[in-house]
């Protein structure tokens, strides 16, 4: 791949610097990959005539808004619908029938935290959906939050390609639930109305989206830096209501730390809120730069220095 890259070596550290410090995240070891295939995408979008001509403006003029879609563009995961199963089968199994009893007559809300190109709350929206018979008397309220970006609209837009569709999704209910459109399939109507998608900082403060009995946080942590994802733990002890529920993916676990929740042993990466709140851990690390940023930057973003090049 190196012979293939375009930007001088000093950038890729300089971008992924940047990303750690607006949004906490560490790019993997691939990020040269990411920054060449992702970023040459978006530089003909923004209309530069090349990506080498979208980053020099970037780290030149600090424009805060291309800086966003920048690294927006190298935080978008490929997600695939009902992706670890087990999570899915808990939460119709275990989940609901749990908090049925408390919520029947009213409103649980289910958001999934991190929902990229909504894959995974529309396969919440479709489980819901066809298990509704079972959990009479409860309104299900779902939520999709991601930072804002392409991926964000094409979730709320509720189009994917065919590829997309056979990635997990049952054919039954690609029939039941979708509509073609040329070649694409388009989430019905009835389906997508159900559902409610916000653009948030992850790292932002998350007061203003009220609580979640069912929060799915699956597949995140290990992208978070140490300090991020000791604040984004302790701000979703906030967002997950009392008895509520954290799901994260089958193979995640919070150690040993206390984030005021109870791991449940039936439901791998399933974890319900305590009663009682309990003491939480403080990052053992003083916060990365940038960890402390509410929400994306509103003064223009300042370009930094690397050892070794011009400001960039």
């Amino acid at each position: 791949m190196s012979g293939d890259l375009s930007l001088k070596p000093s950038y890729y550290e300089a971008l992924k610097r940047l990303t750690i410090e607006l949004v906490g995240v560490k790019l993997g070891a691939d990020h040269t990959f990411l920054v060449e295939t992702r970023l040459s995408a978006l530089a003909r979008k923004e209309g530069f005539e090349d990506l080498p001509q979208m980053i020099d403006e970037l780290f030149s003029r600090g424009q805060t808004r291309l800086a966003i879609h920048v690294v927006t563009s190298l935080l978008e995961r490929a997600t695939r619908f009902f992706e670890d199963r087990p999570g899915y089968e808990a939460l119709g199994d275990i989940i609901l029938p749990d908090l049925h009893p408390l919520y029947r007559g009213g409103t649980l809300r289910i958001m999934s935290y991190g929902c990229s190109s909504g894959q995974e709350i529309y396969s919440a929206a479709i489980l819901v959906d066809t298990l509704a018979d079972l959990f009479p008397n409860m309104d299900i309220e779902l939520t999709g939050v991601d930072y804002p970006s392409e991926a964000l609209d094409r979730a709320r837009a509720g189009r994917f390609t065919h590829f997309e569709v056979q990635r997990g999704l049952p054919i039954r209910h690609l029939i039941k639930y979708f509509d073609r459109d040329g070649e694409d399939w388009v989430v019905k109507q009835s389906l997508r109305e159900k559902i409610t998608f916000l653009d948030h900082n992850l790292l932002a403060d998350i007061g203003e989206l009220g609580t979640f009995q069912v929060v799915m946080f699956r597949g995140h942590l290990g992208q978070f830096t140490t300090p991020a994802k000791a604040r984004i733990l302790r701000s979703l002890g906030n967002l997950v209501s009392a008895n509520g529920y954290l799901m994260l993916g089958s193979h995640e676990n919070l150690d040993d730390t206390n984030f005021w929740f109870k791991a449940q042993a039936a439901a791998p990466g399933c974890y319900k809120k305590r009663t009682k709140q309990g003491l939480i851990a403080e990052p053992e690390t003083e916060p990365e730069t940038g960890t402390e940023i509410e929400e994306f930057p509103k003064q223009p973003f300042v370009p930094m220095e690397y050892k070794g090049s011009k400001t960039v």
